[in-house]
């Protein structure tokens, strides 16, 4: 799984990339056909935003989650990415 990492208006450290990644990477035996994984972390006044996308052979998932903490706005966009990985395996 190839993870590209970007971020606006700030910086965020090495080990902290290193951390998002293991996060995303817990979704990955809920997909085995993912293929790429987009983080934008970004940062407004009193805001931040983590917009994730995963990217499978037949579908997109997408999440954008804001919060005043950046690490809560990550937690919540994965765990929205997962209810909707589980929601899409439950239909089929």
């Amino acid at each position: 799984m190839q993870v590209i990492i970007s971020t606006r208006g700030m910086t965020v450290s090495r080990i902290y990339k290193d951390e998002l990644t293991r996060k995303l990477a817990k979704l990955e035996p809920m997909l085995p056909a993912l293929i790429k994984t987009r983080a934008i972390l970004s940062k407004e006044k009193h805001r931040r935003t983590a917009a994730l996308t995963l990217l499978t052979r037949r579908r997109a998932f997408r999440s954008r989650e804001t919060a005043p903490d950046l690490e809560a706005a990550v937690d919540l966009a994965v765990h929205a990415l997962r209810r909707q990985v589980r929601e899409t395996k439950a239909r089929r």
